[in-house]
């Protein structure tokens, strides 16, 4: 839904996508296929290398076709399937984060309160 979301909508600043790809056989105003291009804003894809839903090669194809210029794309692979966010928990978190604070700004923390 990614491309979809950030292609069409521009209150997108910055985008994030877990275990994301391409489908086969899906209708073609629905396939990401078609919107990936206009999918301009930052990226980052996350996923498995050896994900059963989204194979390497898909994964490959929709990051190769984002608008997003290269340098405000980033795509990282982890050793595991389409569940890597429970083996690989904190890695995801660091690299989300890590790519949200890049784009965003890091986050001010407030004074506690007395």
């Amino acid at each position: 839904m990614g491309p979809r979301l950030t292609a069409v909508e521009n209150r997108f600043k910055v985008s994030v996508f877990l275990m994301g790809g391409l489908f086969e056989r899906v209708p073609p105003e629905v396939d990401a296929l078609n919107f990936a291009s206009r999918a301009k804003v930052p990226t980052l894809m996350i996923n498995g290398r050896n994900d059963f839903l989204y194979p390497l090669a898909n994964q490959l194809q929709l990051f190769r076709l984002l608008g997003a210029p290269e340098q405000d794309k980033r795509h990282v692979l982890f050793d595991g399937g389409h569940d890597l966010h429970l083996a690989f928990r904190d890695q995801v978190i660091k690299e989300v984060l890590d790519w949200l604070d890049r784009y965003l700004g890091p986050v001010a923390l407030s004074p506690k309160a007395p």
